[in-house]
This record gives structure tokens, C-alpha cells and sequence, in this order.
């Protein structure tokens, strides 16, 4: 091994130092913010449910197009629970039915049952799946999720 000059750092046989393995000559370039509503109209639903199935639960909210997952938390703590987090803007509700036919299959199948939540403003309670039926929790959220309204502009 060697030094390279006037640093005082120790090169890797590479020739590499240790610092250079984190700065590879790019600036570090923000992803865009993707945590937001953006469909003015939407409604804006929150779903709780178990962490283990976070990803198939993501994928049936977004899979009919009329549902967007705009943040999602593979693990939270919510007063002590552990739970997947997921904030929807949707333009259409066909996407219940969708997550509520995957529920119901995996209820069938799995020997560990687990429920899913619906909430409005992010804390409020507004059915379960296991107490309610699509019908209902559409209806629901018809009537009582916000909806998606961008700040006014100004006009000069």
C-alpha cells in the first residue's frame, strides 16, 4: 500500500481511497417529490394494514388505474403496532374491489388472518374490511374522504 501525496489517506490496492467510494464525482440529484397528491378531485384515503404484505397491498391499489399510491411506509408504529402505511389519491374506486378480492382470497388461504383499514384525514376510522363490504366502504368514501384540491393561484 502507498500514500498518495498530501493527503495523508491510505489507498486501497485499487488505488482507490476510502472516501472516494462514496463520492463518485456526482452531485447527489433529488428524486422528484412524489409524496403529494396531484389529481385535483381525487378523493384522499389513508390504508393501514400488516407490514408483511406490503407490496402485494401496493400493487392491487394501483393495479386498476384509478388509484394512486402517492406515500407508503413499509413499517410504522402507530401506538405501539406495527403497520404498513399507504396514502392513496384516487379517481375512481374500482380499486376497492380489487384489494377486497385479494383480501379475501389471502383470508381463505393463510392460517393468520389480518384486516385492513380505512381512514380519512389519516386518523379518522372509516371501515375495516372485515366488518364492512366493498359496497359500503365505497359509499364511505364517496361520502366522507376529502378531496384533493390544489393551493388557488394568485391572479395579478
Amino acid at each position: 500500500m502507498s500514500l498518495r501525496e498530501g493527503d495523508g489517506m491510505t489507498a486501497r490496492r485499487d488505488g482507490t481511497r476510502p472516501q472516494d467510494l462514496f463520492d463518485r464525482g456526482h452531485p447527489f440529484q433529488p428524486k422528484a417529490k412524489s409524496s403529494a397528491p396531484r389529481q385535483p378531485g381525487s378523493w384522499l384515503v389513508t390504508i393501514r394494514s400488516v407490514p408483511f404484505h406490503h407490496d402485494e397491498i401496493k400493487q392491487a391499489i394501483e393495479s386498476t388505474g384509478d388509484a394512486r399510491v402517492y406515500f407508503s411506509e413499509t413499517l410504522a408504529y402507530l401506538k405501539g403496532q406495527a403497520v404498513s402505511l399507504f396514502r392513496i389519491e384516487a379517481t375512481g374506486l374500482q380499486w376497492v374491489d380489487t384489494l377486497w378480492r385479494w383480501w379475501q382470497t389471502l383470508q381463505r388461504r393463510s392460517t393468520i388472518p389480518f384486516d385492513i383499514a380505512v381512514y380519512i384525514n389519516n386518523t379518522e376510522l372509516l371501515a375495516r374490511f372485515s366488518e364492512t363490504t366493498p359496497e359500503q366502504i365505497k359509499t364511505l368514501i364517496r361520502e366522507r374522504a376529502p378531496r384533493y384540491q390544489p393551493f388557488a393561484t394568485l391572479e395579478s
